[in-house]
């Protein structure tokens, strides 16, 4: 299953898709209007206590300064930042001043909190650019209206 969704997603974006090395702020500049830009940085705190997962912390005051001139520019954008797990909660709330559409997405169990023997679910943050939501002519709240029971796949295509 999971080599047909790679091959399908390879299908998809050929020839639409750049894939880089650079720090983030790089590819940033080079955005322009029609682009859509994903983003997941590691969440705060998990370089230091995830060890070996991620080169490296963001600087939070930097990466917000980017997402306020990813505004100013109307560059789309999608960010997965923060999630909770049981009753933690990973990364500092992003400012409102940003004007983001935050979804919750749930994640399923978390395989963390399992190893430690506990049952809890993961609740990953997507949040959506006011650009994008914009482009999307409101129809997010159809899509996304916080039971995961109505969320789509991947390749499962609802009209809208």
């Amino acid at each position: 299953m999971m080599k047909n969704d790679i091959f399908t997603t390879s299908a998809l974006f050929k020839g639409k898709c750049t894939l880089t090395s650079l720090d983030y702020k790089q590819v940033l500049i080079m955005a322009k209007e029609n682009d859509l830009i994903y983003m997941d940085p590691p969440y705060q705190g998990t370089f230091v206590n995830g060890g070996f997962r991620y080169y490296g912390d963001i600087i939070l005051a930097d990466f917000i300064a980017s997402l306020q001139a990813l505004n100013a520019r109307k560059i789309p954008f999608i960010l997965s930042y923060d999630g909770r797990t049981g009753d933690k909660t990973f990364g500092e709330s992003l400012p409102s001043h940003l004007e983001l559409t935050k979804i919750e997405i749930d994640a399923g169990r978390s395989s963390q909190a399992t190893l430690l023997g506990r049952n809890h679910t993961t609740f990953e943050s997507v949040y959506l650019s006011k650009a994008l939501v914009q482009k999307l002519n409101s129809n997010i709240e159809r899509l996304f209206n916080g039971s995961s029971k109505n969320q789509i796949s991947l390749f499962e295509f609802e009209e809208i």
